[in-house]
């Protein structure tokens, strides 16, 4: 066998990545079995960090590419990876490292294939991705893992073996959650509705899981509802928005809506508009607009999954994998945080460790 590594040692022990790299360093929560487990085949193994490797890492320059959607029409989600992104650089080596970053429209899918016919895939050491079409996501992993560029993903899921890492929430449990918070309380026959704001939500993988575990609460919970009712907006303007929001409302006895993403403030307003407070709403993220709305009681509960975190905890792992050969948890899961306008206070977005 040539040279192990810590992938090899995980898939001999039938555990994560993650949990042997917890055992070489000493850190973290690991049963004592699998612990002598794990000791006992870095014995046998004789595995070895590659010191010499680390130390011609750190003296070499390395170069990172960033691949995300750009911020548009004011919408401030994607300026928080970007922060997020500038906070991990900031910790890193400033001497030695560097980032070329690449943003995308996400209603152009032609624009996005067109951004690779001169993308640096012979310089770079690692690509940071955060995609959103899936079939041309899917191409550019594909061409990553020809160039052997590990990527790691944040904020959306593609289920890939060029992928290595994906740091971001369990988007199936996410709308799990949300499904549950809507139910507390909810008198029984009400009729509930999803509404999924982006442009198209065929692109994005984890509108799709959303969407999946909401409905599945109430398959699990059956008869709770009259009916549950999906409006796709496929990135309609606002007079659009209020259209379907006046028929579902005046078509059925609406107890709660669930939108799938950040811009929930936008259905808070029709909401008030329209004098139907007493719709329990539910949305994603601590966008300045949403805080606002949350602290007026207009929105009940935001979801955050941490965008900036997520960015902070991506480009740090392909750092440690490139530099220290350390390889990252396959999953880095966000918590579901659950947030009101009590415990608002006790969030500071854009910090974190």
């Amino acid at each position: 066998m040539s040279k192990i590594r810590i992938k090899d040692i995980a898939e001999i022990a039938s555990v994560s990545i993650g949990t042997v790299d917890r055992v070489i360093h000493n850190r973290g929560e690991v049963s004592e079995v699998t612990r002598e487990k794990i000791l006992k085949l870095l014995r046998e193994y004789n595995y070895q960090p590659d010191i010499a490797a680390r130390s011609l890492a750190l003296k070499r320059h390395i170069q990172f590419a960033v691949v995300m959607p750009r911020v548009v029409n004011n919408h401030t989600f994607w300026e928080l990876p970007q922060l997020g992104i500038q906070k991990a650089l900031d910790s890193l080596d400033h001497d030695h490292v560097s980032i070329q970053r690449f943003y995308f429209d996400q209603l152009d899918r032609r624009g996005f294939n067109r951004m690779f016919e001169d993308f640096p895939f012979g310089e770079l050491e690692g690509v940071l991705f955060a995609p959103v079409f899936k079939d041309e996501s899917m191409a550019f992993l594909e061409r990553c893992a020809r160039e052997s560029i590990p990527v790691v993903l944040f904020n959306s899921l593609l289920e890939s073996p060029s992928v290595s890492s994906f740091v971001g929430q369990d988007a199936f449990q996410s709308g799990y959650v949300a499904a549950r918070l809507i139910d507390y309380g909810l008198e029984q026959g009400k009729d509930v509705a999803i509404v999924n704001m982006s442009a198209r939500k065929d692109h994005y993988a984890h509108i799709i899981e959303r969407e999946k575990g909401f409905r599945a609460y109430f398959a699990d919970e059956k008869n709770r509802l009259n009916h549950l009712i999906t409006i796709d907006l496929n990135g309609a303007e606002d007079y659009s928005l209020k259209e379907k929001l006046n028929e579902i409302c005046s078509s059925f006895d609406i107890a709660g809506l669930f939108v799938t993403n950040s811009r929930v403030h936008k259905v808070a307003r029709f909401l008030s508009e329209t004098g139907r407070e007493k719709v329990r709403l539910i949305g994603y993220d601590l966008l300045p607009e949403n805080i606002e709305l949350l602290k007026e009681k207009r929105i009940d509960f935001l979801l955050s999954q941490k965008p900036e975190e997520q960015a902070f905890l991506g480009l740090s792992s392909l750092y440690n994998l490139v530099v220290f050969n350390r390889e990252p948890q396959e999953r880095l899961w966000i918590p579901i945080d659950i947030i009101t306008s009590e415990n608002l206070p006790y969030y500071q977005p854009n910090t974190y460790k």
